[in-house]
């Protein structure tokens, strides 16, 4: 560790309190009408203006901060927290991670070479973690429930990282826990794309381990809410989930020797038509 953290405490609270950038596409450009209102900051990751800030930041900062002020800037980003689900989800989705330390999407899922590059890595996200509790027992105060409905997504993916590298069923069990509450939360404030995509990486997490039965049981209830909620997210239809929908449904069809028949019978066509654009 550095002898000197690479922004001060004050800094640390001033990027904080712009809250998370919601980023909107102009052209090939990401705009933020704030962007015109915030002078940069010296030192800062990217002068504290990113996609997905403050999570860096905070990230190299963790080190620094005792647990009192770990608490303030944790109220701090929990009091601007989005309390509705956005419609580009991407941007908080990145804050969070990027508190893990994870600059890269989906962990080990996301390539064979992620899977081995992070196989190598001493995975340590106990700072992390333990700011990360704070700023979940302050959404919770607040009833935000969308903020926690995100915590708890990206808690399960780094949960399901470590369980498929240390081939550990305890995470793999706190994994499932957390998708779990991740959708219990996503109902109480209509955050449709968790109520079927936080499925979606159950299984695929369950299938990297190994675990063919759950991995059956979440592909299928991916697909079933999928049905019931994926329009009301993607109205005009989504190439990037269609195919992966289409990849759990090909999956129970291959590995489900008991309900593969009923299954075809009551979502092929679904598959087929209705998550297309």
């Amino acid at each position: 560790m550095k002898n000197k953290s690479h922004i001060t405490y004050d800094q640390l609270l001033e990027i904080t309190s712009w809250g998370v950038f919601a980023m909107n596409m102009k052209g090939k450009s990401v705009s933020d009408k704030r962007l015109s209102t915030y002078d940069k900051i010296e030192d800062a990751m990217y002068g504290g203006i990113y996609t997905g800030s403050p999570g860096r930041d905070i990230y190299f900062m963790l080190a620094y901060l005792s647990e009192d002020q770990m608490k303030e800037v944790a109220s701090k980003l929990s009091g601007k927290f989005p309390r509705t689900p956005p419609k580009n989800y991407v941007n908080v989705a990145a804050c969070v991670r990027f508190i893990y330390g994870q600059f890269e999407k989906q962990g080990i899922l996301r390539s064979e070479e992620d899977f081995g590059r992070m196989k190598k890595e001493k995975l340590d996200w106990e700072l992390s973690r333990k700011f990360l509790k704070i700023l979940t027992q302050d959404l919770n105060r607040r009833n935000n429930y969308y903020g926690l409905s995100m915590l708890y997504e990206m808690e399960g993916h780094r949960l399901g990282d470590e369980a498929v590298i240390n081939n550990d069923l305890d995470k793999l069990n706190d994994m499932e826990n957390n998708y779990n509450k991740c959708v219990k939360y996503a109902v109480k404030c209509k955050d449709y794309k968790h109520m079927f995509s936080i499925y979606y990486w159950a299984f695929e997490y369950f299938k990297k381990f190994g675990d063919t039965k759950n991995a059956i049981k979440y592909a299928k209830l991916s697909i079933k809410n999928a049905t019931m909620y994926y329009r009301k997210y993607f109205p005009n239809g989504e190439s990037y989930y269609a195919a992966r929908l289409g990849k759990a449904f090909s999956y129970v069809d291959k590995n489900d020797d008991q309900g593969r028949k009923d299954f075809r019978k009551k979502y092929k066509t679904i598959v087929n038509d209705k998550f297309k654009k």
